[in-house]
């Protein structure tokens, strides 16, 4: 099954959560990041029980400090 991450497609398996792509991928660690699948913000507290669909859009978006 395919996914797009930060607009790269990537191949995953059948029931893989947002947790274990983001694990995967070193984002589950960092603070300050927001993540959204299909335009729709999801809470670092569902990330576990977000099951990913095929084609499904995941954009990670890290806050930066600065002025």
């Amino acid at each position: 099954m395919q996914i797009i991450l930060n607009e790269k497609g990537i191949d995953i398996q059948v029931q893989t959560s947002l947790h274990a792509i983001l694990e995967q991928y070193n984002f589950s660690t960092q603070k300050g990041i927001a993540v959204a699948v299909n335009n729709a913000v999801v809470p670092r507290s569902e990330w576990q029980a977000h099951l990913l669909q095929e084609n499904d859009k995941i954009l990670v978006i890290t806050a930066t400090k600065g002025g």
